[in-house]
């Protein structure tokens, strides 16, 4: 079972997801097409695709990447 964090490291090609060094440095971007893509995936939490995509969003405020360019925090609605 691939957990929220592995599905976003592999979406966004990312090397690792944090770092403890650099709180405030941001990690990377990744689409709200790939969010939407690994939303579908029925291992993550969620009774549907829009619980899924915010347990996504969640992780990505955690992990300090941004969301087409912007700060996860910043997205009130989740496009369909």
């Amino acid at each position: 079972m691939a957990t929220i964090s592995e599905l976003i490291k592999k979406a966004g090609n990312f090397a690792k997801l944090s770092s403890k060094d650099k709180k405030e440095e941001v990690m990377g971007d990744i689409s709200m097409e790939k969010i939407k893509e690994m939303a579908k995936n029925r291992e993550i939490p969620g009774n549907t695709v829009e619980a899924r995509i915010r347990q996504i969003i969640g992780s990505c405020v955690s992990y300090r990447i941004t969301i087409d360019g912007k700060d996860p925090r910043e997205l009130t609605q989740y496009p369909d």
